[in-house]
């Protein structure tokens, strides 16, 4: 059966194509699913719960809620949940309490978080540090459970990967053991490289010809060349950053951060990125889809003037280092050309900069974890609908990386250790109060270890032919979803 899409080309009605823009650089589950591509991946591996747009989570792998047990060790907090049975990984081997303990316990991010054991077919958590949403914990995407077989990882989702799969191309079959609904037969996922100039133009183009089905990877610009498709805009998803690396001598000081911070013109850079700059400027670390946290930074070159004379600064002779992020992500969809805005605004206080943007995930990772920068430029993107998650990752002394296996909870580039905060966000997990999330908010506006440049929106374009696109279709296997 052959369903005719446009005039150029037909396609059988029972396959999906995705177009991409990043090569899958296929890190180990265990250390995050991947740098971009994630919603794809999302169709492969699934973690226990999954957060919902509501804020709550929804179970996947185990029974919700979490029962509370007799306090472990030290007086720790314990949960536990029952393996839901009839689930299986794409091999037939099904999902049992030690298969997913044994996946956890590989994760090292996870067991920052809490050790796990099996016994009677539940999964028993004893928490590291109190926590009193401990269920988003397990809803985030980047904590999926994997079954390692042959040199391969498999996943429980509702797709696995065929054979020869490859960083420049590849395709997805169903997993036949999969316990929900079932989507497309195939689905082939092209690489469309960004051109020189960090123009997404070969993946437009196939766009326009009818040859991708969904995509999240053109701007939330690009989208408006585009006719016949289906248009998802989700504003204020994620938040670009730059972050200030204060193990540096020159950014130990709070003094210098705001003087960097006056410097800024975040409209400008919104302005570069975007038609609307207002609707994209940030005006606070929290993305809109979480709520609000205004830092009340304003550009005043004048006070970032007398802030470095107070501090007693002046330009080094030898360049700062501002590492990039190396490939576009939704809040900075031209990496490049905002860190080139950015050291031009920078250049009015005197300060000379390289801009070095990472070859590839694994590099990013590697200078991230080492700390061998000036100055990063990438952002985050929340891994659940908590606020205290975000700031968490960005935020807290514990979240710093420290080494380059890509653990994905931790996103505190700024390598910032502030006691305060990090009580303030304890105190937060476990007894929460307004007046300790503002404390939070207020103890990060005024030591600006960061500055939140502009909030980036999720975009997907997709295909008419598809009938039952979910709208919530943010961190959720989707595919399984929909039909042709």
């Amino acid at each position: 059966m052959i369903s005719t899409v446009d005039t150029h080309r037909e396609i059988p009605s029972d396959v999906f194509h995705i177009g991409l823009v990043n090569p899958l650089e296929r890190i180990t589950p265990y250390h995050g699913i991947n740098f971009a591509n994630m919603s794809t991946l999302w169709q492969i591996y699934e973690p226990i719960y999954r957060s919902t747009i509501r804020g709550e989570v929804e179970p996947v792998l185990l029974d919700y809620p979490l029962r509370r047990e007799a306090n472990g060790p030290g007086g720790s907090t314990v949960y536990s949940a029952a393996v839901q049975p009839g689930h299986f990984f794409s091999d037939g081997t099904e999902v049992t309490a030690d298969r997913i303990v044994s996946s956890l316990q590989k994760t090292p991010s996870f067991m920052n978080e809490a050790s796990v054991s099996a016994r009677d077919n539940r999964v028993f958590f004893t928490l590291k540090r109190p926590n009193a949403n401990f269920k988003f914990t397990l809803g985030r995407h980047d904590y999926p459970i994997v079954l390692e077989h042959d040199n391969t990882y498999l996943g429980t989702g509702p797709y696995m990967f065929a054979a020869n799969a490859a960083p420049e191309g590849f395709r997805l079959i169903r997993n036949p053991y999969y316990k929900g609904g079932v989507g497309p037969r195939e689905v082939i996922c092209t690489i469309y490289p960004i051109d020189q100039e960090g123009g997404r133009t070969k993946l437009r183009d196939a766009v326009r010809r009818g040859d991708v089905d969904f995509t999240e990877d053109l701007s939330r610009e690009e989208l408006n060349s585009v006719q016949s498709m289906r248009k998802f805009i989700d504003l204020g998803f994620c938040t670009a950053i730059l972050f200030f690396n204060t193990e540096r001598l020159l950014f130990a000081d709070r003094r210098v951060r705001w003087a960097f911070a006056h410097a800024i013109d975040r409209k400008a850079l919104a302005g570069q990125s975007y038609s609307n700059a207002l609707a994209f400027a940030a005006s606070g670390l929290l993305p809109p889809s979480l709520g609000s946290s205004p830092d009340g930074l304003m550009t005043n070159l004048t006070r970032a003037k007398e802030l470095l004379s107070e501090a007693n600064v002046k330009p080094p002779a030898d360049p700062l280092m501002l590492f990039v992020v190396p490939v576009p992500r939704p809040h900075l969809p031209q990496p490049c050309a905002t860190a080139e805005m950015l050291v031009s605004q920078f250049g009015q206080l005197g300060f000379q900069f390289q801009i070095r943007q990472a070859r590839n995930v694994a590099e990013y990772y590697d200078i991230g974890s080492k700390g061998s920068y000036d100055l990063l430029l990438s952002g985050w993107i929340p891994d659940s609908s908590d606020p205290l998650d975000f700031m968490e990752a960005v935020l807290a002394s514990y979240r710093i990386p420290l080494t380059s296996t890509g653990e994905t909870a931790g996103h505190n580039m700024s390598r910032w250790t502030n006691a305060a905060v990090d009580e303030a966000l304890q105190s937060q997990r476990t007894q929460p109060s307004e007046n300790t999330w503002k404390r939070i908010c207020d103890l990060a506006s005024k030591e600006m270890p960061l500055v939140p440049l502009m909030y980036g929106p999720r975009v997907a374009l997709v295909s008419w032919r598809v009938k039952k696109f979910p709208r919530n279709f943010s961190y959720r296997p989707f595919l399984s979803e929909i039909e042709l």
